[in-house]
């Protein structure tokens, strides 16, 4: 049995090995030597463990299924076994995602700089890089999903069962990379410059020697993502005046589909404002009640690849949602959990009652 997967998959639904032991009717001790390899359950208990974490046999069983370590840009604090939740419900998106893509050919026309580029030692520079390299224009960026999706990363709408944590990144050797973003967030602006800071955490940190960790990583990922979204020779033209007022930020917004909190901070880091002007507008904009929801609605992008694919499996394929559902190793309701933009929920009547067979 893979200890891995049994873990994420209990994790994943935001239970503690207490919580699962007891909704299916054995001691914690049984669920700890399970997820430590020192004992497996028998057939009729890993069949009984399986549909209580909503995912299939074979996928317990598999031993070669692998696991990655999401990578995430936090909106709010949170507990250990929260971000434990969100982690797992993320690899176990990627797992049914990346089973539903095996047999579809991506063609992009661009790629992702190789990890020794020796251009991408800095955030500024990297963002320069590659709005080069991307072939991206001056001025705003029109759809960053679309551009991200070019260079090969399959962006995947996933529900990640908490508000916090807008985006994620997470890549497997030999494996797509792969950006989530969560259908709970519903502001534009602050998803795409959560996509935007987890695009620099996987060109400037991702299996990169000597690369910085935890607050120095988060503050690197946050100043690729303002120069990528708001260059520097584009916001020195727009902002370079002696006095910025909200209502300019709020215009930039709309055109450049950037918060303006994140504005603020970028005129501040390229001393288009001083401190004492930014805490004059930060105070304004908590007057207006705009630091929770600012003026201006900015869509969510819609990424394709994964849409894609899908209609290609449903209509050329002619698969229905329950056989791909056994595609990607999931009960129904839980692949309609993950992946609530591709999968509808059965209708049941009823409810099963688990119990295990000791």
């Amino acid at each position: 049995m893979n200890v891995e997967a049994l873990r994420v998959a209990r994790e994943a639904i935001g239970q503690t090995q207490t919580d699962l032991a007891n909704a299916i009717g054995i001691e914690q001790s049984d669920l700890s030597r399970w997820e430590r390899g020192i004992r497996t359950p028998s057939d009729e208990q890993l069949a009984v463990l399986a549909e209580a974490l909503q995912v299939s046999v074979s996928m317990l069983l598999d031993e070669g299924l692998r696991f990655s370590h999401p990578v995430h840009r936090t909106q709010r604090a949170e507990t250990k076994r929260t971000e434990r939740k969100v982690n797992g419900r993320i690899e176990l998106a990627r797992i049914a995602a990346s089973r539903l893509l095996a047999d579809v050919n991506i063609d992009t026309p661009f790629n992702f700089p190789t990890l020794d580029e020796p251009t991408l030692d800095g955030p500024e520079q990297a963002a320069e890089v590659i709005r080069r390299v991307w072939r991206i224009p001056a001025g705003p960026i029109d759809d960053l999903t679309a551009i991200v999706e070019s260079a090969g990363a399959v962006v995947a709408p996933v529900d990640f069962g908490y508000d916090g944590v807008l985006a994620a990144y997470s890549n497997l050797r030999n494996d797509h990379r792969w950006c989530f973003v969560n259908t709970r967030a519903t502001d534009g602006a602050q998803v795409r410059f959560s996509i935007a800071h987890e695009l620099g955490h996987a060109l400037l940190h991702w299996e990169r020697f000597n690369a910085p960790t935890g607050t120095d990583a988060e503050r690197e990922a946050d100043r690729f993502a303002a120069a990528l979204l708001m260059p520097r020779t584009d916001i020195l033209a727009a902002l370079g005046r002696a006095r910025i007022s909200l209502d300019e930020l709020v215009a930039f917004r709309r055109r450049w589909g950037v918060s303006v909190q994140a504005l603020m901070r970028r005129a501040h880091d390229l001393q288009l404002m001083t401190s004492d002007q930014y805490t004059r507008l930060y105070k304004q904009l908590s007057r207006r009640g705009w630091r929770k929801s600012e003026p201006v609605e900015i869509p969510v992008e819609k990424p394709t690849l994964l849409t894609e694919a899908l209609n290609v499996q449903r209509n050329a394929h002619h698969y229905t949602d329950d056989e791909l559902a056994e595609v990607a190793g999931f009960a129904r309701e839980r692949l309609a959990d993950l992946l609530p933009e591709h999968f509808a929920p059965p209708t049941r009547h009823g409810q099963a009652i688990l119990s295990i067979v000791r």
